[in-house]
């Protein structure tokens, strides 16, 4: 088992980070703070680095990798950076050279409370909504991870301050996962899993068992899970410090009302959240029962959900006078999200699907969504959006446009018989555009462009 360094030995200690986005840069700094010699890597030649205090005496290489990476006594590897598929790290690999995770290299660091949050769909809405729920009683609140702020970059304020009663709050994807050792959070979530990300792994198992490293089972902490997902139970169900919290464990729905399973009073009108389908009822289950575990009062967590609005871009109203409803869920970046977006409404849907993908499409997945009845018609668009137009015409009407903006304005005038219009993609957005934000932020551009 790799031992893990301390603010003590860490001094000098030659360190390499390679990708030099927020997970890089948020490593370097804390390792070149603790005294480590550190270079960061990047293979993009072009990439502007933002002058950061914390990089001072940090050497950048940009579009090689040195050779004196070799000599490196721990490499950090950001999440960005596939780490099965890159020849460089395959020699580091042989050569024996520890490589972890930034996530990894942060828990080092800090003996404060961990909340981890993964899943393949809802992360950033749980984590958000709990960020909200928590800092009413723990003022230091650090949100992290997978959602813009490194864990690293948390570590590194907390140490620099002298910070006191942390809980760190962190968003997990299975990139950050790949290269873990001791991470052990206090409290694990596992909130979904459905087939995400198979370009990086060679199989489905391999994706979802990486999922699983959030949680050591030979140890003391707790992990809720899902049980109403059939893998997560199989895993999960027999362990003495695993709590479904979609049972009645806690609380449980019953016609639209979340009720507390031990007094059976209801605390919570769905109706009247502003989250909206099954698996956001889910997501607030699992804040529920986290939040509940760190002893926050009842009604100040019903409290918060209440106040809780949609993430932008995920299942977020783009409210325009005398237009259908709009709903904009760019960061749907895979069919199953795609599914339960459909299945939040009842009434009759102009669906928007399409982006990048370097996989084949799943046609029994994508039925999923053609044979849900109110889906009327789709129009599909970008690099996947020919082979989805081939299927989806077979069953029901669709149409094909390459551009973006042409199939959002086409959408918008074929809309008159459709109560909805949702752009649910359902593929990552690297046809057209940078990320999922940029690609969500463009849509909502063109339909205040077409009504103003």
């Amino acid at each position: 088992m790799m031992i893990k360094y301390t603010e003590q030995n860490i001094i000098n200690k030659n360190i390499s980070v390679i990708g030099a986005g927020i997970s890089g840069i948020g490593a370097a700094s804390l390792a070149n703070y603790l005294g480590a010699k550190v270079i960061l890597i990047d293979e993009n030649k072009k990439l502007k680095i933002e002058k950061n205090i914390n990089l001072s005496g940090v050497k950048l290489y940009l579009g090689n990798y040195p050779n004196k990476i070799m000599t490196s006594q721990l490499i950090i590897i950001s999440p960005g950076v596939d780490y099965y598929n890159n020849k460089h790290i395959q020699k580091l690999t042989e050569k024996n050279i520890p490589i972890i995770s930034e996530i990894e290299f942060a828990s080092w660091f800090t003996k404060s409370k961990i909340i981890a949050i993964t899943g393949s769909n809802g992360k950033s809405t749980v984590v958000k909504l709990l960020f909200n729920i928590l800092k009413r009683k723990y003022k230091n609140t650090f949100l992290g991870g997978n959602i813009g702020i490194s864990f690293c970059e948390n570590v590194l304020d907390e140490i620099k301050n002298k910070k006191n009663k942390i809980l760190h709050l962190l968003e997990i994807s299975s990139f950050q996962l790949e290269k873990i050792v001791h991470f052990n959070p206090h409290i694990s979530c596992i909130l979904n899993i459905s087939k995400d990300h198979l370009e990086r792994y060679n199989n489905y198992k391999e994706y979802y068992e990486t999922k699983f490293k959030i949680f050591n089972k030979k140890g003391t902490n707790i992990i809720f899970y899902n049980q109403g997902n059939r893998i997560l139970n199989k895993e999960y169900n027999h362990l003495n410090n695993s709590i479904s919290f979609t049972d009645k464990y806690n609380f449980y729905i019953k016609n639209k009302k979340i009720y507390n399973a031990k007094t059976k009073k209801n605390i919570i009108d769905l109706n009247k959240v502003n989250l909206i389908g099954k698996h956001n009822y889910e997501n607030i289950l699992a804040a529920l029962n986290i939040a509940l575990k760190v002893n926050i009062k009842e009604h100040d967590i019903v409290s918060e959900i209440y106040k809780f609005k949609p993430l932008n871009h995920r299942m977020e109203i783009v409210n325009i006078n005398n237009a259908p409803l709009i709903i904009n869920d760019s960061k749907a970046t895979n069919i199953k999200s795609t599914i339960c977006a459909v299945k939040s409404f009842n009434k009759k849907i102009l669906l928007i699907l399409g982006g990048f993908t370097e996989s084949k499409i799943e046609k029994n997945i994508l039925l999923k969504i053609i044979n849900i009845k109110n889906v009327i018609s789709f129009v599909c668009y970008g690099q996947i959006g020919n082979s989805l137009h081939k299927i989806i015409k077979n069953y029901k009407k669709s149409k094909y446009i390459n551009d973006f903006k042409e199939a959002v304005v086409f959408s918008l005038q074929d809309s008159s018989s459709k109560e909805i219009i949702m752009f649910s993609p359902g593929f990552k957005s690297f046809d057209q555009f940078k990320d999922y934000q940029e690609r969500g932020n463009t849509f909502k551009k063109i339909i205040n462009n077409y009504y103003n």
